[in-house]
Order: C-alpha cells, then structure tokens, then sequence
C-alpha cells in the first residue's frame, strides 16, 4: 500500500448503520489495531456509495476524537480490494467475525495486518484445490482448500493476543513432544501428557499432530481436525462462551443456500 501523509493503511471488518445517512465501521487499521468510527454521509445521497464502504475493501484512512467511537476524518479507497465469494466469502465473514470479537480497540497488533492481508489474499486467489484420495472424507471439502491458509491465521492471532500455543513442549516439564503419546489440551496453559485415553477424552491429541501443526502441516484430514479443535477450545474462553454467528453457516446442509453478502447490518 502507497501510504498518504497522514493516512494509515486499513481493512473494513463490518459495518452497521447509524442514524439516517451514516455507518458505524469496524476498521482494522494497521497501527492502531482495532478502530470502530462513524463514516458520516457514508450512505447519504452527496456522500459516497454505500457499496464502497464493504468488508475485505483496503483503504488508506484518518480519524479524529479521543472517545471508543472515532469520526472518519478522510478515507481513499484502494483499487486493490478482495472480491470474496462462495466459500471464500464465508471463510472471510469468520475471520472478520473473530477480529471484532477477540481485538480490543486500540491496541497496535504489529504482525496481524499482514498476516490478515495474507489470509485475503489466499482467499481470493484461484483456489486450486490440493486434495488427495485420502483427503474425500473431509466434512467440508470445497474449504478444503483454504484450510492452511485459515490455520495459519487462527494461530497467528492467538500469537498476536499473547495466547500463543506451544505444539512441541508439554505444559507439566517441559519436555519434548512425543509423537507416539497423546496429550490434553488445556486453554491458557498448554499440553499435558496424557497416561491413558479414555473414551470421553475428546480433548486429548496425539503427539504426531502436535508436531505437524508446529511444522505448518495440515496436509491430512485428521491433523487439520485436531487445529480446529485446539484452536476452538483456545477462542471460547476469549469468547467469553458466546458462539460466532459466522458459524452457523458452516452447520446448514449446503450451506443454506444462499450467503450472506457483506454489508451493514
């Protein structure tokens, strides 16, 4: 992004309406973390159009005030954006989702400004699947092919957050992951071996998936299983126990139907 003077290069979260001709939008600026500011005239008929102010668009942009909600002081619209659809759309409204949620306002996050642009721009690219036969039972296999790209991004943010999850060392020695031992997940803390699997244990993993996530592998349907688990049990105490709607999407038959295009709400 070519940076103007004054003006901080920044993504559109979400927007939501204000009054009669103005948003209210989430923004994550890349110096400031997250920024929630009111765009005003944004959906007036002198302002700009509504479209233009849409989740993924990349723009360069000031805002003034001192309170939790900011004023939108200049904004210019990048010709660069991310035109998300179909499967990529519902992993974007995830991660967008997750943003709001877990993100204080205000509060730099140096490394996740590229690490979400990367995630875009995954996204957004032809999406050559690379499945293998072992690879047909994956429940969703049209995200099947974003599934790095999206573990790669979950775990950056818990990084970011200061809830970075060690995948080579268990939590009670410190010693080395073993591959042939399981281990139980435990939020805030770590991997503790694991003596004896039970058949409740749904919070348990073994060693070897530890390991291959550490090495960025998420080639097999099992490995790729056991990080959303991880990374589900890590996000629902940020969460506060109160579900993602984003993930309802993923439970429909098909999806649905239709998705929900990015708009205000």
């Amino acid at each position: 992004m070519t940076i103007s003077d004054g003006l901080s290069p920044a993504y559109i979260l979400h927007t939501r309406k204000y009054r009669d001709t103005s948003l209210i939008v989430e923004l994550l600026v890349r110096d400031e973390g997250r920024v929630s500011a009111v765009a005003r005239g944004a959906r007036g008929k002198r302002g700009r159009q509504q479209a233009t102010w849409q989740p993924f668009t990349p723009l360069l942009i000031s805002c003034f005030g001192r309170g939790e909600l900011r004023t939108v002081k200049h904004a210019e619209f990048l010709p660069t954006g991310f035109p998300l659809t179909g499967d990529s759309l519902l992993l974007g409204i995830y991660a967008n989702e997750l943003l709001v949620r877990v993100l204080g306002k205000y509060e730099a996050v140096p490394g996740l400004f590229g690490q979400y642009q990367t995630l875009l721009t995954d996204l957004a690219g032809d999406g050559t699947p690379s499945v293998t036969p072992a690879d047909t039972a994956f429940p969703e296999p049209r995200l099947r092919r974003y599934q790095d790209g999206l573990r790669r991004f979950e775990l950056g943010l818990l990084d970011e957050l200061g809830f970075g999850i060690s995948f080579t060392v268990d939590a009670e020695r410190g010693a080395a992951v073993q591959p042939d031992r399981y281990y139980e997940f435990v939020a805030d803390e770590g991997f503790y071996p694991v003596a004896r699997l039970g058949q409740d244990d749904t919070n348990s993993f073994p060693g070897e998936h530890l390991l291959a996530i550490a090495a960025g592998d998420f080639s097999s349907l099992a490995i790729d299983q056991s990080a959303k688990h991880i990374t589900r049990l890590a996000f629902a105490r940020l969460l506060g126990g109160k579900p993602l709607k984003s993930r309802e999407l993923f439970q429909r038959d098909g999806y649905g139907g239709v998705l929900p295009q990015p708009g205000p709400t």
